[in-house]
Parts: C-alpha cells; sequence; structure tokens
C-alpha cells in the first residue's frame, strides 16, 4: 500500500492509526448504546459493521476513502468489545469469569494466527501484498459470527433485570438452566426500583454512568486501570506495528514464519493468564504480568542491539520477542477481567469502555510514535526502552487498584478487598 500510494511515513501508521481512532470511539459510544439497545445488540451490530465496512475498504480508490472506511472499521469493533465483556462476566459465576475471559482472549490470538497465514500464503518475505484481498479475506470471520450469534447470542440477563423486563430475563435463564443440564429455580428478585435509562437520552444516560465509574470510590482505579490498559495496548499493538518492520531487518529470511511463530506463542501466555487469575489474587497477577513485561522488552532490546556478536544475542532476541507476545496477552486476560470486575451493572459497559479506550489511544498512537521516534533516533531502539520504563511505572501505580478475584458482581469493590 505504501509503495503502490506513494505514502509518506506519516500517513503509513496512520492508516493503522484510524482504524484504533475508530476503537476508541466505539468503546467509549458501547456504555449508552449498550443501556439503551442492549448489550446483545451492540454485539450484533459490531460483527455487520466489520464485515460491511471491512469489503468496503478493499475497494477504495484513494486514501481519504480508506481512512473514512478504517475509521468505521474500528469504531464497529470498539462497539462490540465492552458489550461482549459485560456479558460475559455477568452470566459467568466469579470463580470462572478469568477462564471465560481466557477462552475470549485466545479467539483474538486464533484471528492472528488467521492473518498471518493470509500473509504467509501471500507473499513470505512481506514485501509485495495484495492488500485487497487480505482484507476481503479477514472480513470473513465476523460474518460467519454474525451468523452464528444471531441465533444463539441472548440477551444479558442482568440487563433485562436493570430495564424491568422480569420475564424476558426469565426465559433467558431458564434457556441457560436447560443448555446446562441442571435442575434448580432461576427465579431473583428485582431491585426496587428498575433504572430510570429507558427515558434517557444518549447524553443522559452517558452522564450518570460517567458520575459512576469517575465518582470518589472509583475515579483512581479507573485511572489505574486505563493506564493498565494503555500500557498492555501499548506493548501488543505497538509492537504489532514493529515488529514486522524490525524483524525483517533482524532476520535474513522468514520474517512472516516469525510472525506466525509469535502468534502461537501468544496462546501460552493466555493459558499462563488464566492460571494465575484462578490461583492468586489480582493484584498479584497483575504485578507478575508487568514484572515479566519489562523483562522480556529488555531482553529483545539488548538482543537485537549486538545480535552479530554472539549466538547468546540470538537466544535474548527471541526470548524477549516470543516474551513479548505471551506477556502481552497474559496481560490482556487480566487487566481486562479487573476493568470488568470493579464496575456495578448499571455502569459496567461504559467503565469497560473507557478503560478499553485507554488501550486504544495507546494503539492508536504506536504506529505514529515508532515511526516518530524511529525517524528522530535513528533507531528502533528507543520505541521498546520507553513501553519497558511504561511497564516499570505501572508496577508502581498498581496498588490502587482494588482486589475483585472473589468478588460477587455488583458488590462493592471496595468493601469486598
Amino acid at each position: 500500500l505504501s509503495r503502490a500510494w506513494e505514502l509518506s511515513r506519516f500517513l503509513k501508521g496512520f492508516v493503522v492509526t484510524i482504524v484504533y481512532t475508530g476503537l476508541m470511539v466505539g468503546n467509549i459510544a458501547s456504555g449508552p448504546v449498550g443501556v439503551r439497545f442492549g448489550r446483545r445488540e451492540a454485539v450484533l451490530s459490531s460483527y455487520f459493521g466489520i464485515f460491511c465496512f471491512s469489503i468496503l475498504s478493499s475497494t477504495a480508490s484513494s486514501i481519504s476513502f480508506l481512512l473514512a472506511w478504517r475509521f468505521v472499521v474500528g469504531f464497529s469493533i470498539g462497539l462490540g468489545q465492552p458489550a461482549w465483556m459485560a456479558i460475559a462476566s455477568e452470566i459467568t459465576p466469579s470463580r470462572c469469569r478469568i477462564l471465560t475471559a481466557a477462552i475470549t482472549q485466545s479467539l483474538f490470538s486464533v484471528g492472528e494466527i488467521y492473518a498471518t497465514l493470509l500473509l504467509q500464503i501471500d507473499d513470505p518475505s512481506l514485501k509485495h501484498l495484495d492488500w485487497r484481498r487480505i482484507i476481503q479475506m479477514g472480513a470473513i470471520p465476523p460474518l460467519l459470527l454474525l451468523c452464528l450469534s444471531t441465533p444463539f447470542l441472548h440477551q444479558s440477563p442482568s440487563y433485562l433485570q436493570l430495564k424491568g423486563r422480569h420475564a424476558e430475563a426469565m426465559l433467558v435463564l431458564d434457556s441457560m438452566r436447560r443448555d446446562n443440564g441442571v435442575d434448580l429455580s432461576v427465579d431473583f428478585r428485582l431491585p426496587p426500583q428498575p433504572s430510570p435509562a429507558a427515558s434517557e437520552n444518549f447524553l443522559g444516560v452517558l452522564q450518570r454512568q460517567g458520575q459512576i465509574i469517575l465518582g470518589s470510590k472509583l475515579v483512581l482505579p479507573t485511572l489505574a486501570v486505563a493506564f493498565s490498559c494503555f500500557i498492555t495496548n501499548l506493548s501488543y499493538f505497538g509492537s504489532l506495528y514493529a515488529f514486522p518492520q524490525v524483524l525483517s531487518d533482524l532476520v535474513d529470511k522468514g520474517a512472516a514464519r516469525q510472525l506466525f511463530l509469535g502468534a502461537l506463542w501468544e496462546l501460552p501466555g493466555i493459558v499462563l493468564g488464566c492460571f494465575l487469575g484462578m490461583l492468586y489474587p489480582r493484584i498479584t497477577s497483575l504485578k507478575f504480568y508487568l514484572t515479566m513485561l519489562a523483562t522480556v522488552l529488555l531482553l529483545f532490546i539488548i538482543g537485537g542491539n549486538n545480535r552479530d556478536r554472539h549466538w547468546a544475542f540470538d537466544v535474548c532476541l527471541f526470548t524477549g520477542y516470543y516474551g513479548v507476545k505471551m506477556a502481552a496477552q497474559l496481560g490482556f486476560v487480566l487487566v481486562y477481567q479487573v476493568a470488568n470486575e470493579i464496575y456495578p451493572a448499571e455502569a459496567r459497559t461504559l467503565g469497560c469502555g473507557v478503560c478499553l479506550a485507554g488501550g486504544r489511544l495507546a494503539a492508536m498512537l504506536g504506529p505514529l510514535f515508532f515511526e516518530g521516534i524511529t525517524a528522530l533516533t535513528g533507531t528502533w531502539l528507543a520505541f521498546f526502552l520507553t513501553m519497558a520504563a511504561g511497564a516499570v511505572l505501572n508496577l508502581w501505580i498498581s496498588d490502587v487498584i482494588p482486589e475483585t478475584a472473589h468478588l460477587i458482581l455488583d458488590e462493592e469493590p471496595a468493601k469486598e478487598s
């Protein structure tokens, strides 16, 4: 794309950044949309938008049209993520929430493996890719997921409860009971008064939920978790943009194969995140992840900067590379689950969206930051060193996040901790 349209370094990075800009806007919009129209509807709309606007992206005849369509693709992705995170947490027992988060995150790695296979088939050198065909092939999974979700994805019972739709909530719970093959009562008590959200406009819902997540009890945890999302997304999406360029210089042959192997190394990170999340407190697990991330980033820097000197630096390089891929997925499992657990049901979708928006800001800035700091310093080392410093800072501020490992959702995290 860069060669075909003769893009500058800024535009080359901005084509990727615009997707994450849409993601951030979609994450924030997901809260009010999910409350007003339903979490299920937000997820279905997300799949539909990803498919349609990805196909339109592949037909773009100019950079302006491509940027416009890619923004809407990002918005569609961002619209569905917080809504699904809310549904998953609200229908999952507390002991299994981290497992559900890990399974969800593993599908991201499956998608990345699918994308790297498309690259490998199209051009293993990554030099002459048919980007239109790759985008079209990438639109197939969301279409399949839309077809599966339309008949099988239920509305969240918690959402129906908040809207005062008790009979519908009972039907969903009864369907879940039958699917699990158990015989027990699914009746529950409604809150004294249903949420007034149904009569509020979009801005009213946004303001009311904002007062909850930025109130005195949750403002510091919100900022800390949002920063954790920022560091996790910068380490992953920034590296996702940087690694193909860096590895093509460091590895003589097989750069596409290394991208595929890196995607495979994400799966052990998800398993490790599930293991830590089920056996240890959330904050302990977060600190382990951040320590690991800083360590593997430094190993990658040392190995890449000294590779020709000794074989041991090759070990450092690939340990660091695979470690970054593994650590980022570990972080996604843990950080996103904490973002789900610290908010009450009424504001959970927006709270998740705000935290994810902090991550999307990092994903937006990552490509531009990489191009800018590489042009300024003449080397990619400063980019990875900055991420390592951010992980250390994140380690220091993580203590303000309340412990939520055994929290029954909609209890107050402060009381539980």
